[in-house]
């Protein structure tokens, strides 16, 4: 990705995502403990003896020779497999077979080829998802996942189903189980046509994940796997657009990336902004300025970095941000942070020359800015941005008070007089000075 100048064509598709989750893993080593007698399983409702004797004979095998084993006959196992999960309800058995077949999926193609070629499997394993034993559950998922990944154009229903599942995962106390969520996302959305169904529910499956990176908690590795889901989406148009409009992704992980210790979450933070600087410019590198990211960038970019691609992306990004900072005026500027719903005290608000060089312009397009500044009251809960817009409103209105009857069509009017009781004394203030205004120019 290291560039002088920035192309969407030089952005390179992102490498297939393996998850690996602790929790899971002792699991894992629970269950490979225990012996399974296959021979219990043969019967009507069953497997056959042959079958019983093939699965017993593989698991007897040492890791390193059970694919060997496979290779002879991988269809023959995948049928097996599919019977089990078909017929078995025992959970012991489940328990080791799914474990077994995780391990062969991601060891041997033709194994996974021949399993996902059986129509057959798919209904047995979405109720696996399904089960009681949380154990079969998250087994059941991650061979779901598995056999999902290994093809470009897996099932839109099975995907569907995995992304539910992943994002009930996420929404759970236990930061085990986020984690695993993480990571199962990251697996999913590695396959590009998995990115658009994610993104249609991202209202849905969004807010758990930022809920991770506001909260700082679960460790550093669920951090991690939680800005690569939002990396992984960045190769998308659309998602690039508007993942900071519809996230607030920008200043979040600006964040995470003024304290983070790890190089590896700098690494794809600073990959998420190359994407989406890249691909939607006119989107985000305005939103990058309007939350300070040129400092914090150029900074980033004097550093030594053990990865030689982080340095020169660094360095591509403060040279992309730094000629967008200098070629805009202080009314551009302005228009990003009204854009951007994050107003800030920045010294144009409150400069008498700047609103008389620049109001004019508040009644172009049907008064599109002053309506903006209209939407930010009636949307935010920040203090701030309600003190701001507040004091904006009442400079636009002095200067032109026919902007009144836009604002009383809005209900704006009626929204600031009301904060005039807000509990912050900024906002009260600057909603006492509108109003004052509005008395003023209605008779003007």
């Amino acid at each position: 990705m290291a560039t002088e100048t920035i192309t969407a064509e030089e952005v390179p598709s992102p490498a297939s995502v393996i998850f690996s989750n602790g929790y899971l893993d002792e699991i894992v080593e629970t269950i490979s403990s225990k012996v399974v007698t296959w021979s219990s399983l043969v019967g009507a409702d069953g497997l056959t003896e042959e079958q019983a004797n093939a699965v017993a004979s593989l698991d007897k095998e040492l890791k390193s020779s059970k694919v060997e084993a496979l290779s002879k006959d991988p269809s023959l196992y995948a049928g097996i497999f599919c019977t089990i999960f078909t017929k078995i309800t025992r959970v012991d058995v489940l328990q080791s077979v799914l474990v077994l077949a995780t391990y062969l999926i991601r060891s041997d193609k033709a194994f996974t080829a021949a399993l996902s070629s059986l129509r057959e499997i798919c209904g047995p394993l979405e109720k696996l998802l399904d089960s009681e034993d949380e154990a079969v559950r998250l087994l059941a998922a991650k061979v779901v996942i598995l056999l999902l990944i290994a093809t470009d154009k897996p099932p839109v229903p099975a995907v569907q189903k995995m992304l539910d599942c992943s994002w009930k995962l996420s929404t759970c106390d236990d930061y085990r189980l986020k984690d695993l969520a993480a990571q199962s996302y990251g697996a999913i959305l590695s396959v590009k046509c998995t990115r658009a169904l994610f993104w249609a529910k991202i209202t849905s499956y969004g807010p758990p994940l930022l809920e991770i990176l506001k909260s700082g908690k679960g460790g550093l590795q669920l951090q991690y796997y939680t800005v690569l889901v939002f990396w992984l989406l960045s190769f998308e148009l659309e998602p690039a657009e508007e993942l900071n409009k519809k996230c607030d992704i920008i200043p979040i992980i600006l964040d995470i990336m003024k304290v983070a210790i790890k190089e590896k979450i700098i690494r794809v933070s600073v990959s998420l902004f190359y994407n989406l600087v890249t691909i939607a410019p006119e989107e985000n590198i305005p939103a990058l300025l309007v939350v300070s990211g040129l400092p914090v960038i150029k900074s980033m970019a004097q550093r030594k970095w053990t990865d030689v691609e982080l340095e020169a992306d660094l360095v591509t990004l403060s040279t992309t941000l730094q000629e967008a900072h200098d070629s805009m005026s202080t009314f551009d500027e302005y228009v990003s942070e009204l854009t951007s719903g994050r107003l800030r005290w920045s010294p144009a608000h409150k400069s008498i020359d700047f609103w008389k060089r620049n109001v004019e312009q508040f009644k172009e397009d049907n008064w599109k800015l002053l309506r903006e500044l209209a939407k930010v009251i009636a949307t935010s809960s920040d203090n701030t941005v309600l003190a701001v817009a507040s004091n904006d409103i009442g400079q636009v209105i002095t200067e032109l008070p026919e902007g009144l009857k836009v604002l009383q069509q809005m209900g704006t009017k009626t929204k600031i007089m009301e904060m005039m009781g807000h509990p912050d004394p900024d906002v009260k203030y600057q909603a006492l000075k509108a109003t004052q205004v509005f008395v003023a120019r209605a008779f003007a």
